[in-house]
């Protein structure tokens, strides 16, 4: 949904040059400007996959035709990996020619889609201004936030700001979640869909407005092409839309329901084949009388590492959507002083109260999973059953021992 482009401080200045030495010449310039909305399709990379939005400008001068659009970062900026994990994710407004815009696009074979403004001069005025005062150096960089102010919450917000009015817009049926919506974006990424579940919480499953709905661009394009404009005073009526343009053609329109990733080697099937694995060793763990500390070693801490992010997510980001996670119950950091403890001898006792009580819990988990208020993804079971194995195994090994 953001965009990894550089910003055109090139762009920007003809922009603000022309804003305030062309307007204060001409102040009925907006006649001669043509503003739209741009819609590009998801393109393969994890921040593509739910498309982008912008707009785009055409001043009266040939060479006038630049696109602003939200959501820039730069991979490369200091600390990003952790900044953008606990939610400070400073992102700035992006400017570049049209030509530029679409050809960043086209190359990688996604679809454009440019719907022209029904605006008055005022608005086109008012929305100019409100353009240029966001790309001012003090006001380019934002907070950005995925579901609630991002490349498409932004155009919608600023084209509102502009309007003598109202938007009007047609709901569709239904409410479905976020996750429900991130779901279909991400559906052929199930990889990408199991580390989402696993990191955002139970605010994703509330269902939602058609408002909200319009952090994805193309929800934004469809309610922008169905929008009516009640004009105030007048209460008189106009479509938000004059036309639309299909800019470069979307080559993937047509295949969101079509599986294209390996099935053997999703999150799913990895699980399953790791839990094949355990259930071998275990047996022969519980055949040898022997406790297999290596084992649980290795295990307790890879879940007790994915314990320590899902708890910084939960208690430390400022990420909407972290907190609460019931992810946190079998993935939690307590896994990682297990690892340790299964190399203390005179701790065993604390050991086995531990698997006692990690069996008991992640069992009446699975039990009541239907009835949590967050949907987890069904490839987490396999991976749960592995603990419960560990701990199950470790009880009975240590009471074989025991009687011996």
């Amino acid at each position: 949904m953001s965009m990894g482009y550089n910003m055109n401080i090139k762009y920007a200045f003809l922009f603000c040059l022309f804003y305030f030495v062309y307007f204060s010449a001409y102040p009925s310039v907006g006649d001669s400007i043509k503003v739209s909305l741009l819609t590009c399709s998801p393109g393969e990379r994890s921040f593509e996959l739910f498309g982008h939005t912008g707009i785009r400008v055409q001043g009266p001068e040939k060479d006038m035709d630049i696109v602003f659009h939200y959501g820039v970062f730069n991979f490369n900026a200091p600390h990003f990996i952790y900044r953008f994990t606990k939610g400070e994710t400073d992102y700035s407004i992006g400017t570049t020619s049209f030509r530029n815009f679409v050809l960043s696009y086209a190359v990688r074979n996604s679809g454009v889609m440019e719907q022209e403004l029904n605006l008055t001069t005022e608005e086109k005025e008012d929305l100019l201004q409100a353009l240029v005062v966001n790309n001012l150096p003090q006001n380019r960089i934002y907070r950005y936030n995925f579901l609630f102010d991002n490349c498409a919450t932004r155009p919608r917000d600023i084209v509102e700001k502009c309007i003598r009015g109202k938007i009007d817009y047609i709901a569709p049926e239904g409410h479905p979640t976020f996750r429900d919506m991130i779901h279909k974006c991400t559906f052929n990424f199930p990889w990408l869909t199991f580390g989402i579940d696993l990191a955002l919480g139970a605010p994703l499953d509330r269902q939602i407005s058609y408002r909200e709905e319009m952090f994805l661009p193309s929800v934004l394009m469809e309610a922008f092409g169905n929008a009516q404009v009640i004009s105030t005073p007048q209460d008189s009526v106009r479509p938000l839309v004059t036309e639309s343009y299909i800019v470069v053609p979307d080559s993937h329109k047509g295949e969101d329901n079509s599986v294209s990733y390996n099935p053997y080697t999703t999150p799913m099937a990895c699980g399953i084949y790791f839990l094949v694995v355990i259930l071998i060793l275990s047996a022969l763990e519980i055949w040898k009388k022997q406790h297999f500390r290596w084992l649980d070693c290795i295990i307790f801490s890879f879940y007790g590492i994915v314990g320590c992010v899902i708890c910084f997510l939960v208690f430390i980001s400022e990420h909407p959507a972290t907190s609460p996670n019931y992810s946190i119950i079998w993935a939690n950091p307590l896994q990682l002083l297990i690892a340790v403890l299964v190399w203390v001898k005179y701790l065993k006792k604390v050991v086995s109260y531990y698997h006692f009580v990690n069996f008991a819990v992640l069992l009446l988990f699975l039990i009541v999973w239907h009835w949590l208020p967050q949907l987890l993804n069904i490839a987490f079971i396999p991976y749960i059953i592995i603990l419960i194995v560990r701990s199950l195994t470790y009880i009975g090994v240590d009471k074989r021992l025991r009687n011996i």
